[in-house]
This record gives structure tokens, sequence and C-alpha cells, in this order.
């Protein structure tokens, strides 16, 4: 009996918490981070920065790959002890060629990474900030829900603080009207 009492009683405390617990009403929204993601000035800036970079090293690359072309021209016309040197060089240039193409994607890359995440920061402090400023209790991902209401979704509100924000999220002061 005592066992069973025991078990009521903290039954019938677990069930207060509980409804307390949930009395309060959510607020939930969502963002389409995605497309904040690419709408975001500072993305479009960037990608406009590394395309240029791209362009550059891919000339550096062309120019390497047509000092090899030469070389095996060269060689085709040359007597065979000649052509043994010119082998030589063609295999140097190859490699420099090789490993200059390397370094070049592997620069872009590391690059291009970094910038990501410091873009990818920037929208998620915008975020935090935001629903601790309108009283979110979750904002979610809209690529990671099924169905969302469109009247919850902030992906408007949030895009206008990051373009003119930028990398200066505690400054946002655009809140949510419904």
């Amino acid at each position: 009996m005592r066992k069973f009492t025991a078990f009521l009683i903290v039954l019938g405390l677990a069930f207060s918490f509980s409804t307390a617990a949930f009395a309060k009403e959510l607020k939930i929204a969502y963002v389409d981070v995605f497309k904040v993601f690419d709408e975001y000035s500072k993305t479009k800036e960037y990608d406009k920065n590394l395309e240029g970079k791209k362009n550059a090293e891919e000339k550096k690359l062309e120019a390497k790959r047509q000092e090899v072309e030469a070389i095996q021209k060269k060689i085709d016309v040359l007597k065979d002890k000649e052509q043994d040197k010119e082998k030589e060089k063609l295999a140097a240039a190859v490699k420099d060629y090789r490993q200059m193409e390397q370094e070049s994607f592997a620069s872009l890359k590391k690059e291009r990474d970094e910038k990501m995440k410091e873009i990818i920061d920037d929208i998620d402090k915008i975020i935090k900030d935001y629903a601790a400023k309108n009283g979110y209790d979750f904002i979610l991902n809209e690529n990671t829900i099924l169905y969302g209401e469109k009247s919850l979704s902030l992906t408007a509100d949030i895009l206008k603080i990051v373009n003119e924000k930028g990398s200066a999220p505690a400054a946002a002061a655009v809140t949510k009207t419904k």
C-alpha cells in the first residue's frame, strides 16, 4: 500500500510539473537558411571575389600548360640524344604543372571553406540575436521541417537584417510584426 501511495504522489508531482512546463505557449518560427546564405550580400561579394581569384589561377595554369605543350612539340622534331634532355625538361615541367594545380586548388578550397564558415557564423548569430530579442523559443531551419505555415517564416526578416548589418549582428534592430 505504501508503494502504491508513493507511486500516486510521484505521478501527481510529475503531472503537475509537466502541465506547468507546457502552460507557457511556445513561440516558434523557421528560416530558410540556404536562401539567406545564397542571397546574403557578403556571400555574393565573396563569390565574385573567389571567381576572380579562380580565373587568375586558371590563367597561370594555362600558361604552364602551354609551356608543357611547347616542350612536347619540340621533342617530336629533335634527334634521339637531344630528345632525352628535352624529355627530362618535359617531366619537370609536367611535375611543376601538377604541383601548381594542386596548390592552387588547395588554396582556393581553404579560403572558400574559411569564408563559408564566417558567413554561416554571421547568419547563426543574427538568428540567435533575433530569437532572443523577439522572444522566440525555437527558430528552425526550414529545410529540416516537413511542413511550416508560411506566416511563421522569418526568412525575409533575417535576410533583411543580414544584408543591412552584415557582420554586426548585435545591432540588428528589425523586429517581426504579425
